[in-house]
């Protein structure tokens, strides 16, 4: 299940399923939320399970009244009324309105005007597609920006009002487009008529180019302040972590209270050893009565054992070992 946000936060640009595919798009800044809350609540209600409903009932009346006058004419009525809906419903829907399916929005039925398919400019060229792929991923951007709660509540609206605007400059500009390149192919290229249209193309471009990089500039931007919150939030982590473990006294004592445990622990195994006559420890049997020492190679040396372990062979005795104190 989706977890429904209210329609105030509904997001200006959705990554959505709408009935002809995925699709990324941008609502009308002008929406307000009861415009939202209205359209959420035309979704829930679907047509045609009530118009199936309806149809039911009236077959359900045609046939319990059967042979009074009124009842079946009243049933047929009813199932016409329905069907003609239904057909009104089907055809007029396809054209005005479409449905979004959206993570965490109730299913919005909104209709054409009301938004922008970012595909919807694909036909305008490589170099206005990749405009506007920029335009509605900079809005996305800065609408779930960390760095909102640090700027005017005001700007995420007007950053949306004026890519909304951008838009609405290349949609209509279609036509002039059009005229452009139906005029460069038939005329010369220095004739006024294609000078005319293909300036108005290149202004329309050109701001557009110049919206695009200031909403570039304001993503760079908040970009940078939450590096910046980012790193302060590390900090105050690595803080409280770093306060958490243990100091360096702590760990030179716990160094010191751990360094007579060999020897505390060597003198009491080597006196149960003398007590139970169990022998000897490896370490203090010659190299080559070692465990393994018989399966070395030829010319194979054995190390001798370390510092400390010829230590503690030198001091062991038929006594327990008691180490030495200075007076």
């Amino acid at each position: 299940m989706h977890n429904h946000e209210s329609p105030a936060t509904v997001p200006p640009v959705l990554d959505c399923v709408l009935p002809d595919g995925y699709a990324t798009v941008l609502l009308n800044p002008a929406m307000t939320p009861r415009q939202l809350r209205r359209r959420q609540a035309l979704s829930l209600v679907r047509p045609t399970t009530i118009l199936k409903g309806l149809f039911a009932v009236g077959l359900a009346i045609q046939m319990s009244c059967g042979g009074h006058g009124f009842g079946e004419k009243f049933g047929i009525g009813l199932v016409t009324l329905i069907v003609v809906l239904g057909v009104f419903r089907l055809f007029g829907r396809s054209v005005r309105e479409t449905s979004f399916e959206y993570e965490g929005v109730p299913r919005l039925r909104l209709r054409w005007g009301e938004f922008y398919r970012r595909r919807d400019f694909d036909d305008l060229g490589a170099d206005s597609r990749e405009l506007v792929a920029e335009l509605l991923t900079g809005v996305q951007v800065l609408h779930r920006s960390s760095a909102l709660d640090w700027l005017d509540p005001a700007l995420p609206g007007e950053i949306h009002t004026v890519v909304w605007r951008a838009l609405c400059c290349l949609d209509r500009s279609r036509e002039v487009r059009a005229v452009a390149d139906e005029v460069a192919a038939e005329l010369d290229t220095a004739d006024d008529l294609v000078v005319a249209t293909r300036r108005a193309v290149d202004d329309v471009d050109s701001s557009l180019r110049e919206v695009t990089r200031h909403v570039r500039g304001c993503v760079v931007l908040c970009r940078a302040w939450e590096q910046k919150l980012r790193r302060h939030d590390l900090a105050a982590r690595v803080s409280l972590t770093l306060a958490a473990i243990p100091g360096q006294e702590h760990l030179a004592r716990l160094s010191q209270d751990s360094d007579a445990l060999p020897r505390n622990v060597f003198a009491h195994v080597t006196a149960a050893r003398d007590i139970t006559h169990s022998g000897a420890f490896p370490w203090e049997q010659p190299p080559s009565e070692w465990p393994g020492a018989g399966h070395l190679p030829a010319g194979r040396t054995i190390n001798t054992p370390n510092h400390e372990e010829a230590v503690m062979n030198a001091k062991s005795t038929s006594k327990p070992y008691r180490p030495t104190t200075s007076s």
